[in-house]
C-alpha cells in the first residue's frame, strides 16, 4: 500500500515530529509498505491522489493550546488528492494534546477525508511499534 505521511508543526522545523513521522514510516515500511514522509511547509508541489492512506501529524501551538498550525488547513486544502481517502491523524503531545487532536480531526474531515484513526504519540519508539502492528485497509 501507498501511505504519505504529513507533518507540520509550529514552525517548518518541527524535529520532534519529523523524528516520530520517519519512526511511524520505519514501522510501516516493516510491513511491506511503500512510505513518503512530507513536510506541510516545504513539500507543496506534491499530489497526495497517488497514496491509498494519508497520516497526517501535527503539535499545538503552544503549551497550554489545542490549536493546531494554519498550514495543515492550507496544506491539505492546497494539495490536490486528500479528498475521500482514508487516513490517521496524530499529534506529538502538549497538555492539552485530546483537544489538540479533536481540532486536527476537524479540519481532515472537512477537506473530505475519511478518519479511521486517531491518537497521541509523543515517543519515536512508540510511533515505530504502532506503525509496525497497524492494520490498514484499502478504499
Amino acid at each position: 500500500m501507498n501511505i504519505a505521511i504529513i507533518y507540520g508543526g509550529k514552525s517548518s522545523s518541527s524535529s520532534k515530529l519529523e523524528k516520530i513521522s520517519k519512526s511511524l514510516a520505519r514501522g510501516l515500511e516493516e510491513q511491506g509498505h511503500m512510505v513518503k514522509i512530507f513536510n506541510a511547509y516545504v513539500d507543496t508541489d506534491q499530489r497526495l491522489s497517488y497514496f491509498d492512506f494519508i497520516i497526517v501529524g501535527s503539535e499545538p501551538i503552544g503549551t497550554f493550546s489545542a490549536k493546531i498550525p494554519d498550514q495543515i488547513r492550507k496544506y491539505l486544502r492546497e494539495v490536490p488528492g486528500a479528498g475521500g481517502k482514508r487516513c490517521l491523524s496524530f499529534v506529538s503531545g502538549g497538555l492539552r494534546s485530546n483537544g489538540a487532536l479533536q481540532n486536527l480531526m476537524k479540519i481532515m474531515e472537512s477537506e473530505g477525508m475519511f478518519l479511521t484513526l486517531s491518537e497521541v504519540m509523543t515517543k519515536e519508539g512508540d510511533a515505530y511499534l504502532r506503525g509496525k502492528h497497524l492494520k490498514l485497509e484499502r478504499n
